[in-house]
């Protein structure tokens, strides 16, 4: 149509994470080469014919950008697909920030509540914001002196805008903490997101969170088990509550620290062309939970079906988001991309979760006004843990 290349290097990523904050989605890589059409030829040369009357014909000056990006949109949404959608050269650099976990900033997730309250939800590892003093659970409440949150003009994403800037540049926080009002200073600079999180709990019990299977999950996940084996924990507690997803390589390596020799879970495409992954003989044998909810999407399914469908362990919480298809990344050299659903996934014993999710054995509601702060797992507040650590205990 324009200026995309006809001939493209595609970067193959198979995403499993949903389309929820972040779209989620199932990602895998590989390398591949794909050809399209030459100009005049296929179904396309009819919308060439049209972009090129518009772009030289139409009684004013057109942005030959914005209609392509249109004209690619709209092809792609009448497949009615959610998982399938182009990227903006910027957004495709977002998204590989997430992916990777790499990014200039200050290293914090900030959440906004219905009130437009924005609290800090978590604060990374050797992160400017860790070294400034910022805890989660403080309130935003100004941004180099300007107001955000609750009362303000400023939401989330304006806040969170304010909190990249440009470059490694300070910027100033004003936040709320047990009604005491506190500023800091931070140095933006580069930051390394932790997904892994992890604790021994009472009666040596080993809690992993993992909070998207993406960056550094695996080698957190290693260093957790590595953790836990030294000090003797007895049972495991995996939490993948409102985990998108991620990448699908790195949630077969996981599933293979904990999961016996055998098929973890295998892929189908439109023509049947199945994809196998399976667990080899080694694996860390001790009594364990998996945490769900309804936000746990895509390879966080695929972990939590695997332990069932194994019988390596149980599920507890809610029964999950129910993405059951896997996403093809294809990046073209201008820095743009577009992610299309390519294949679906299948449990070992061959269910397909998708649009069903994946029920718990043992069902547990949160209370409306419960917090569960996964970075402090408190089995009093949190009726899903406590659940998890008693399923535990009865298998030890």
């Amino acid at each position: 149509m324009s200026k995309r290349s006809v001939s493209l290097p595609t970067f193959v990523c198979v995403l499993l994470i949903v389309a929820m904050a972040a779209s989620t989605l199932t990602l895998l890589l590989a390398g591949a080469r794909t050809a399209a059409p030459e100009a005049g030829e296929g179904p396309l040369s009819r919308a060439e014919e049209i972009f090129a009357l518009v772009e030289s014909q139409y009684y004013q000056e057109v942005d030959a950008e914005a209609l392509e990006t249109a004209a690619i949109d709209g092809m792609l949404a009448s497949l009615g697909d959610p998982y399938t959608f182009y990227y903006t050269d910027e957004a495709y650099a977002a998204m590989n920030e997430e992916t990777t976990g790499h990014y200039v900033g200050v290293g914090m997730l900030v959440g906004e509540d219905a009130d437009g309250a924005l609290t800090v939800l978590r604060v990374f590892r050797d992160s400017p914001a860790e070294s400034a003093g910022i805890e989660a659970g403080d309130e935003l409440i100004a941004i180099d002196g300007t107001p955000v949150g609750a009362g303000t003009q400023l939401g989330l994403s304006e806040t969170t805008a304010l909190l990249k800037g440009d470059g490694e540049t300070p910027v100033a926080v004003e936040a709320l903490r047990d009604g005491e009002a506190l500023s800091f200073t931070l140095a933006r600079s580069e930051v390394n997101i932790n997904y892994v999180e992890y604790s021994i709990l009472e009666g040596e019990v080993g809690y992993l969170s993992i909070y998207q299977f993406s960056g550094d999950d695996v080698s957190g996940v290693e260093e957790a088990v590595s953790a836990f084996r030294q000090a003797g924990v007895t049972a495991l507690v995996v939490d993948v509550r409102s985990n998108p997803g991620g990448l699908l390589t790195d949630v077969v390596k996981i599933c293979d620290m904990f999961l016996p020799e055998g098929l973890i879970v295998y892929t189908e495409d439109r023509s049947g062309a199945r994809e196998e992954y399976y667990a080899d003989s080694e694996y860390w044998d001790v009594p364990m939970a998996v945490l769900v909810n309804g936000e746990s999407a895509s390879a966080s399914e695929i972990f939590a079906a695997a332990v069932q469908d194994t019988g390596r362990g149980i599920v507890v919480g809610e029964t999950t988001y129910g993405k059951g298809v896997v996403q093809t990344l294809y990046s073209f050299p201008e820095g743009d991309g577009v992610q299309l659903t390519t294949a679906a996934y299948y449990t070992p014993s061959g269910r397909s979760i998708h649009g069903q999710g994946v029920t718990p054995d043992i069902e547990v509601a949160l209370a409306a006004d419960a917090s569960v702060v996964f970075h402090a797992p408190d089995a009093q507040t949190d009726a899903q843990l406590q659940a998890a650590l008693a399923g535990c205990a009865g298998s030890q």
